[in-house]
């Protein structure tokens, strides 16, 4: 066994003596015990903490070599733990900020496409207005004249711009259809009469993107659906005229007026 010398007395001693055996001088400081729960100080020989009563563990190190424990809300948790606890906090509130920008964006991008579709409907009303309209102009000078070659073809009457219809040859031909027939085969009437039908193609699709109107647009769609049955009433009058001349004319009239009217009606959405 290997002798020392004493740092207080100067008598040798063993390596391994903790005090000296002469002055009593302390060699090897005792190493200094904790409670692994509380981490308060524990003398030699106890066997549980004064402070937690938690038993003592003849294995424990010093306080430094242990994880240091930290009270948080009443509960005694290691510093790993706080930090777990500390990222947690951090996800769920960036969790919550998230989960409020995607709402907000979601509200955004709502009202943004809502905005979109209500002008794109105001668009598209004003547009089919303004189409019935040309359509219905055209339909009524058409109509106009197929009026007056009816009459004219029945009761025989000279008129500029009837007379190649109802007398082509230099006399009345023998019955009215014969007169509209010859009005239809016209290349000019012809004409007007498929741009009419075009118009019509038009208006169509155009009521077909009227529907589901927005909110705001409601009693807008309830007017311009009555223009639209007046126009379809009017360009039908061109289009494919059809009864007595009476009929025809009675029908013809109510579906001029009536066109014009629903339009007047229209153009109080229209000026928004």
């Amino acid at each position: 066994m290997a002798m020392i010398v004493c740092p207080q007395c100067g008598e040798q001693v063993s390596e391994k003596a903790k005090k000296c055996v002469h002055c009593g001088a302390i060699l090897i400081p005792e190493e200094k015990k904790h409670c692994i729960e509380c981490g308060a100080e524990l003398e030699e020989g106890m066997t549980e903490c004064p402070n937690c009563g938690c038993p003592v563990d003849d294995t424990i190190g010093h306080k430094e070599d242990k994880p240091q424990k930290v009270e948080v809300t009443g509960v005694k948790v290691t510093k790993k733990i706080k930090v777990i606890i500390g990222v947690v906090v951090v996800l769920l509130a960036l969790g919550g900020a998230t989960v409020f920008g995607v709402n907000q964006y979601q509200k955004k991008k709502a009202a943004e496409e809502y905005a979109q579709r209500v002008e794109e409907y105001s668009d598209n009303l004003k547009l089919v207005a303004v189409t019935m309209l040309t359509g219905a102009s055209d339909a009524e000078s058409s109509a106009n004249l197929i009026k007056q070659v009816w009459y004219n073809a029945i009761y025989e009457k000279r008129d500029d711009k009837t007379d190649k219809y109802t007398q082509p040859k230099g006399y009345f031909v023998s019955d009215f259809n014969d007169a509209l027939g010859n009005l239809y085969a016209d290349s000019s009437f012809s004409s007007k009469i498929s741009s009419i039908e075009d118009n019509q193609g038009t208006v169509n699709g155009l009521m077909k993107k009227l529907k589901n109107p927005p909110d705001e647009y409601k009693d807008a769609y309830d007017a311009v659906s009555d223009l639209y049955d007046a126009y379809i009433s009017l360009t039908n009058c061109a289009t494919d005229p059809s009864g007595s001349l009476q009929t025809y004319s009675s029908t013809f009239n109510d579906a001029d007026t009536n066109t014009l009217n629903a339009y007047k009606a229209m153009e109080l959405y229209l000026d928004e």
